[in-house]
């Protein structure tokens, strides 16, 4: 006898023997290891035919097979496949009556799912129905599944289920409960307001565990409202004195912190065990919580001795943190520290060891402590130490052999020591040639990297850019601000700067406010050695010119008669200039202008053969310039010296009373119709045409069949604009006029781009090349303290006297947080009140588009009437029918 089995029999009687012919997770990931050492094609198809095989996995019977395929499949959503599309048979999954199938289903359906309005409404029976087991770890499970998939629907309905379990007998249920009741009171917060006293109550668990799950929520629920707790203050003091784990102890910590802010009377009764507590434990961690708690909840006051004393305790116990090698120590050590500063700046120098800490924190190797010292170095610099602080932070944009600087610390370390020596009206600054030195440091460590250095990395566009409008803004207010230090700057740093190539090719920016400098204090320019460098130059600009008409005018190396003339033309002006330095008072411009005249003198026998006709033809062709340009324009520069203004001081001019703005400046002298007036106003297309080509009779008829107007028309619209092109008030448009759209683009183009020359001086106030020596501490020599003058901004008097940023207030008021995927939204519990009335739908959340807003009762009433109704029709549709048949039988007796 013969048996003829189907396949899935076979597999089914074969697994209990532990034969299964399906790939396992194991398995899957073995494959996908493997795959991934081929290339990405091959594992891509590999996902394919994996995500094939559980497609046909999940369509079976068997519940062993399908919990295997999701699990594979929760697995595969980690490499950004969607797994949406097996909702339904993971909820089937979730039934299943074995834990480790129901645990694979939970798994999944907290991976997958989202806001569906069906699969949510089948989700919550599965849910009651596991809350009401009587295994604890299916209750468990169901909790964690709640607490992740919780919606406000969800939440409205499930909510005394989970309420029941605040009193099982198992604290692991108690326990995951009431943090499951945290996320419904996020979506549904009506339930707080009935449920709160049953919180509170929890805080009396025999059970630890719970009491600090308990005390999890309560601080949570806190952050955002704080005052429905007050009442409950001396039970959560209790706790603090009772309790001996150090986690709970940090949890009632952070709770007192978000208390103290809106109540700051209990500050008397818990800041003593506070510190008596700081005093007793060793734990770091609840130390820094203590410190924390101080701090942050606002207990220290700046005018307070009391506090002050308090301030000193906690900065003796912080002292302990940078002792240890471990730098998480260190770094939550420095935010407590950073936090105790800000209150109270003078203990930077009057606690001893607080300055050697943080100024061992700016040359700290890690990165993050390194960047969060430089937040509150500037309460280091004092008159005797800025220059031994300035020089601590321009060591650390030197790269070492083995790690680059990365950019933002060279972004943070350059506007960190901007600010430090420019605050208070450069009040530390000893020596303007040294900050001079300084600025000139940092651009060449941050946008200028030594080509000799072995880790040197370029710098990005965006924060090139950063670093020297910053840079550039310094130099403009030291040269406007500090007279004296003007020849120093143009000598030592523009002069040089505007020769480097490396400057128009990393940060042309810079120079344009160099130009801005050397137009406004050009006369500053005396030194021989700037001579030399200029004769050098404009020898140079005549090399660019040459080489410009060698790639657009030449063909072949040869022009045509009137380039070569101006390319001799120009090199005849450059022999009669370079002509008056023969003689000069200084060795070296002497030496240097007869090279280059004998050099440039034999160019020109060269090209004109002593042929000088041409370009005597175009010496009679230049006129001497004009008095206007001679002596007029230059006063319009030169009558009034360029001071510094203060900040907003355009606000503070007064509006004439007398002005008028809705009053014409000017009326057309002659009579024009209203119809007239109205079609030249209304007239774009004639004003655009007018725009781009002047107006011929040929044109007119074009012009008339656009705009659809008689001969009469256009006469007197003829007449009308050769009236306007003799008026002298009427400005009229022209070939070069462009539209309002385009001018204001024109306003927003950058005008950053500027040429230079090449080779910027390497050298600086520190020798950046070489890597700093193991040094010996001593004593740091005070650097004597130039007398100079610094101009004072020049202001207006009277006007509002807020100096408001505007950009940045505009800035702040365009950006907006982003809301991180990550973070739970707990918006619905801002300013919650347990004593109103029941929420409105709005509030609660259950008006959102994504929710469903269905009553599960009346759904189930429906559907029973539903099918009770039916059940009625079929039967009246079977009686019908017996009646038909039963009357045809009749029928057929009678015939």
């Amino acid at each position: 006898m013969s048996f003829q089995l189907q396949n899935s029999e076979v597999l089914a009687r074969l697994k209990p023997f532990g034969i299964s012919f399906e790939k396992s997770l194991s398995d899957l990931i073995k494959g996908i290891r493997h795959q991934s050492k081929e290339s990405p094609e091959s594992l891509s198809n590999f996902l394919d035919v994996v995500i094939q095989e559980c497609k046909t996995e999940l369509s079976t019977t068997d519940l062993e097979t399908k919990a295997t395929a999701v699990l594979k499949l929760a697995y595969l959503e980690m490499y950004g496949f969607d797994m949406a599309w097996c909702n339904f048979q993971i909820l089937e999954v979730m039934s299943s009556g074995k834990f480790q199938q129901k645990r694979i289903g939970y798994l999944a359906a907290i991976q997958s799912f989202k806001n569906e309005q069906d699969l949510l409404i089948l989700a919550t029976n599965q849910f009651k129905k596991d809350l009401n087991s009587h295994n604890h770890t299916e209750i468990g499970l169901a909790l964690s599944g709640i607490a992740t998939i919780v919606t406000p629907n969800l939440a409205r309905d499930i909510n005394d289920d989970v309420l029941m379990k605040l009193s099982h007998s198992k604290p692991y249920i108690r326990k995951k409960a009431i943090l499951a009741m945290y996320k419904i009171f996020l979506q549904y917060p009506e339930s707080l307001r009935v449920n709160f006293n049953r919180v509170i109550a929890m805080l009396d668990d025999a059970d630890i565990s719970v009491v600090s799950a308990t005390v999890n929520v309560i601080c949570e629920i806190s952050k955002k409202n704080p005052h429905i707790f007050m009442t409950s203050l001396p039970k959560f003091f209790s706790i603090l004195e009772d309790t001996k784990n150090n986690w709970l102890i940090i949890r009632i910590l952070k709770l007192f912190q978000s208390l103290s802010r809106v109540e700051p009377r209990m500050k008397k009764k818990i800041l003593p065990t506070i510190l008596d507590l700081i005093l007793r434990t060793q734990a770091s961690s609840l130390i820094y919580e203590c410190i924390n708690c101080i701090v942050n909840g606002n207990m220290l006051s700046a005018d307070s001795s009391k506090d002050k004393e308090t301030a000193k305790i906690c900065i003796k116990q912080i002292m302990e943190f940078f002792k240890t090698k471990d730098s998480n120590l260190k770094f939550v050590g420095l935010i407590a520290l950073i936090s105790i500063l800000k209150i109270f700046p003078v203990f930077m120098h009057k606690v001893d060891g607080v300055s050697t800490i943080i100024m061992d924190c700016l040359t700290d190797p890690d990165l993050i402590i390194k960047r969060k010292a430089l937040e509150i170095c500037h309460y280091l610099v004092q008159e005797d130490n800025i220059a031994e602080v300035v020089k601590v932070l321009l060591l650390q944009l030197i790269p070492s052999d083995t790690n680059a600087i990365p950019e933002a610390l060279k972004q943070e370390v350059t506007l960190k020591i901007l600010s430090i020596t420019s605050n208070d009206k450069y009040a530390n600054v000893p020596n303007f040639k040294w900050y001079v030195a300084v600025l000139k440091d940092i651009i060449n460590l941050t946008l200028l990297p030594l080509p000799s250095s072995s880790n040197a990395s370029t710098i990005s566009p965006a924060t090139a850019n950063v670093i020297a409008a910053e840079i550039g803004k310094e130099f403009k207010e030291l040269a406007t601000k500090v007279p004296s230090i003007r020849p120093t700057i143009l000598n030592k740093v523009i002069v040089e700067a505007v020769q480097d190539v490396r400057i128009l090719d990393v940060c042309p920016s810079l120079l344009r406010d160099f130009y801005w400098i050397m137009g406004e204090y050009i006369d500053e320019l005396r030194s021989p050695s700037e001579e030399e460098m200029f004769i050098q130059a404009i020898v140079k600009l005549y090399n660019g010119i040459v080489t410009d008409y060698l790639v657009h005018y030449s063909v072949q190396g040869k022009f045509k008669r009137e380039q070569f003339n101006q390319l001799a033309h120009y090199l005849y002006k450059l022999i009669n200039f370079l002509g008056n330095w023969e003689n000069h008072r200084n060795y070296e411009v002497q030496e240097r202008a007869l090279s280059w005249l004998e050099f440039l003198k034999l160019s020109l026998e060269a090209m004109t053969h002593e042929d000088i006709s041409a370009i005597q033809k175009l010496e009679k062709d230049e006129n001497s310039l004009p008095m206007l340009l001679t002596h007029i324009l230059p006063s319009f520069f030169k009558s009034y010296p360029l001071n510094p203004i203060a900040k907003n001081s355009q606000k503070k001019i007064p509006i004439p009373e007398d002005l008028n703005l809705d009053e014409p400046i000017y009326t057309i002298p002659f009579d024009v119709s209203a119809d007239d007036v109205d079609s030249f106003v209304n007239d774009e297309y004639d004003l655009f045409i007018e725009d781009e080509v002047d107006l011929h009779a040929e044109e007119a008829s074009l012009i008339s069949l656009s705009n659809r107007g008689s001969d009469d028309d256009l006469k007197k619209k003829q007449e009308r604009l050769e009236k306007l092109r003799d008026d002298p008030y009427y400005l009229g448009s022209k070939k070069s006029s462009k539209k309002k759209s385009i001018n204001r683009r024109v306003l927003l183009v950058d005008e950053d781009k500027t040429p230079s020359p090449e080779n910027f001086s390497e050298k600086g106030s520190i020798n950046s090349g070489v890597a700093p020596v193991k040094e010996r501490k001593k004593k740091p020599l005070k650097m004597k303290k130039d007398k100079v003058v610094i101009l004072s901004e020049e202001t207006i008097e009277g006007g509002p006297d807020e100096e408001e940023d505007e950009e940045a207030t505009a800035v702040k008021a365009k950006s907006k947080k982003k809301k991180s995927n990550f973070m739970i939204d707990s918006s619905n519990l801002d300013n919650f009140d347990l004593t109103s009335s029941a929420m409105s739908e709005s509030v609660s959340g259950l008006d959102k588009d994504y929710e469903y807003n269905i009553d599960l009762d009346e759904l189930r009433k429906k559907l029973a009437s539903s099918s009770l109704k039916d059940k009625e029709k079929k039967e009246k549709k079977e009686k019908k029918k017996k009646k038909k048949k039963s009357s045809a039988s009749n029928v057929e007796k009678i015939k």
